[in-house]
């Protein structure tokens, strides 16, 4: 039968025989730079559209992180297509000199922002866990630096890069590379001070990197002093606290082990062509696997909390049913559970608790109950005559009717320690990871302090 492999395919590719280097890495980087993509887009989509507002610092520090990853991803999955046409040994090079500095320009911008968005999530946790600042904190005094220092200099290099002529092909992809290839000074026509910015390149990369690293060391010496400190005194809100913040430790240790896992062959590799002037095809294809793959990565870890939390109520479900609830926010109905609004104010969902889903009857039984006891009627009092809003008496009948709306709290007490425990079990679900800061703000307060609910104290206000 007649093979119409190659009838789709311009001329000078069907012609030229390249080699199984050229091919794997024109084509391997598409695929995981496209599961790279659908991760970041899962944790934007998850993040914006399941959340509506971006409320949190955690979650803004996580949108602009999988923004740039995006970038990134997307220009790993064109590889050597925007390459000028005709490039030697570059398999599937399609592009010109105009496509190949956009493919150049957007990969300096996405790979500079996303290690250094990783750093500013770095920063967070570390004030979060070891320094203990509160939400407010944060949002006024650091957060303006943590995305003001990603964007400012990845757009800076980026931009610098056109001037210099400097994207040019560089293997699989446009990039900060020297043309012609190998030449020197003068000769070449493209990118003369390649070298220098691809230094200063790593150089921010592995600054961040290094900073990151720094901050992890930090933090795992705040929850070992912790636990230390846990263990002699024998305190059981020490204890708590300290499991928590441990949680929060391993969550933020796996997001730097995906930023190592990410850049070090890639980092490994360029060095090896800039000192030898060669490139090595295992370090190349280690580079073609792992560095598309940050993005990926970050949604797993991103994933994880919310699929230990789906697993300790599904423990007799299979992995392939897990993995598929972990996809849905916990408020989905498919996960059967209901929100009610938490004592606290705070809750696993923004303020609200989960709770498995009630019946029709149940909540028919649970809502004549209340209305019976707090009905004045069977109280064997006189009805009192409706007064304006304004009068003393009015504003006590309205007082009763909201202990009636909240008649299902329990007490104060225990109130306040559950809140703790929801806000930090945050942790465990991916959707409500900067809800932490909360847990660490209500662990300063007396926890003997009485709170009234919300419906009563809003009454109290007016």
């Amino acid at each position: 039968p007649p093979d119409f492999t190659y009838c789709f395919l311009p001329a000078h590719i069907i012609m030229i025989h390249y080699s199984p280097t050229a091919k794997t890495l024109a084509l391997l980087p598409k695929f995981t730079g496209f599961l790279s993509f659908l991760g970041s887009t899962f944790i934007f989509q998850d993040v914006v559209i399941h959340r509506k507002t971006v409320h949190r610092v955690y979650h803004r520090l996580v949108f602009g992180l999988s923004c740039s990853d995006m970038i990134a991803s997307i220009v790993n999955i064109l590889s050597t297509w925007p390459i000028p046409e005709g490039s030697d040994g570059v398999y599937l090079a399609s592009g010109t000199t105009q496509t190949c500095t956009a493919q150049g320009f957007f990969n300096e911008l996405g790979n500079l922002a996303t290690p250094l968005y990783n750093a500013s999530l770095c920063v967070y946790y570390v004030l979060v866990i070891r320094d203990g600042w509160k939400e407010d904190q944060i949002r006024t005094t650091a957060e303006p630096l943590m995305h003001l220092i990603p964007i400012t200099v990845a757009f800076s290099i980026a931009i610098l890069g056109i001037p210099f002529t400097l994207y040019n092909n560089s293997g699989w992809l446009c990039w900060i590379a020297s043309y012609p290839g190998k030449c020197e000074g003068d000769t070449c026509t493209r990118g003369v001070h390649a070298n220098i910015f691809r230094w200063v390149h790593y150089a921010i990369i592995w600054s961040a990197i290094l900073s990151v690293t720094v901050g992890m060391y930090s933090i795992y010496r705040k929850v070992r002093d912790e636990e230390r400190i846990q263990s002699q005194e024998n305190d059981e809100d020490a204890v708590r606290r300290g499991v928590k913040s441990k949680k929060v430790a391993i969550q933020a240790g796996l997001f730097v082990g995906a930023l190592y896992l990410t850049w070090i062959f890639t980092t490994i590799t360029r060095i090896y062509q800039i000192t030898t002037g060669n490139g090595n095809f295992v370090l190349l294809l280690l580079m073609a696997i792992f560095f598309p793959l940050q993005g990926f990565f970050n949604c797993i870890i991103y994933l994880r909390p919310r699929y230990l939390r789906t697993k300790s109520r599904n423990r007799d479900a299979p992995m392939r049913r897990l993995l598929y609830l972990s996809l849905y926010h916990e408020s989905h109905p498919i996960h059967g559970l209901q929100l009610n609004r938490s004592d606290s104010g705070e809750g696993d969902t923004n303020g609200y608790r989960l709770r498995p889903r009630e019946t029709d009857e149940e909540w028919r039984r649970r809502r004549s109950s209340t209305a019976s006891f707090y009905s004045i009627r069977n109280s064997g009092r006189k009805p009192v005559p409706r007064l304006n809003d304004t009068d003393d008496a009015s504003c006590a009948i309205n007082t009763v009717m909201a202990v009636a709306s909240v008649s299902d709290y329990k007490n104060t007490k225990s109130n306040e320690t559950e809140a703790q425990d929801d806000a930090m079990v945050a942790v465990e679900e991916s959707s409500v990871d900067s809800d932490v800061m909360e847990a660490l703000e209500e662990s300063s307060v007396d926890s003997d302090a009485a709170v009234p609910p919300p419906a009563v104290q809003e009454m109290v206000d007016k």
